[in-house]
């Protein structure tokens, strides 16, 4: 206990640009916290694609069934729920499988179709941002051209998921990096 009031710690109020610039820094780190949620998000939804394009891919179908009878069908219709128990699946049927209970046109399922989409036109990687619904949907028709392909290989869809994790990996590493210094 200190012998007079005078050795008593002051509290000092705190100034209005104190506050501002704190109220400012805090602001920020919400930001990149809910950039860095995004991106995990992504993240993850391209991991499970890749394993559901790893387990089995198509071409010209959006996925592929067994029936009751061992008949393999080919599926020309996309409904994501429909395809929950698919043996294979295209590219953009396997975002689309894989963001349920969303869709592909929910914020996750277009950041990773942006993001493959810009991945594979050697654009802007991040998988940060939402477009519009027509934008996603002339990308996903892009994606399905270019998984519908002649010359196209299980291997190269499975490359363009990698490159497109690790594209969004980066960003993520490079966010958290950023927050880790505000």
């Amino acid at each position: 206990m200190p012998d007079s009031l005078l050795q008593l710690p002051v509290a000092t109020p705190t100034g209005l640009r104190t506050r501002w610039r704190d109220r400012r820094r805090l602001q920020r780190i919400d930001r990149l916290g809910a950039r860095l949620a995004r991106l995990d998000a992504v993240g993850d939804l391209l991991d499970r694609t890749r394993a559901r394009l790893a387990a089995g891919w198509v071409q010209d179908a959006w996925f592929t069934t067994i029936d009751e009878q061992g008949v393999r069908l080919h599926v020309g219709t996309l409904r994501a729920h429909d395809g929950e128990r698919s043996e294979r699946a295209c590219l953009v049927a396997a975002v689309a499988i894989e963001a349920l209970p969303g869709s592909i046109t929910g914020p996750v399922g277009q950041r990773a179709v942006g993001t493959m989409w810009n991945v594979l036109h050697g654009g802007v990687p991040a998988g940060d941002w939402s477009t519009p619904p027509g934008v996603t949907a002339a990308r996903a028709y892009d994606l399905v051209r270019w998984n519908d392909a002649a010359d196209r290989r299980h291997d190269d869809v499975l490359a363009l998921v990698d490159a497109s994790r690790s594209s969004v990996g980066r960003s993520a590493e490079s966010l958290r990096s950023e927050l880790a210094g505000a």
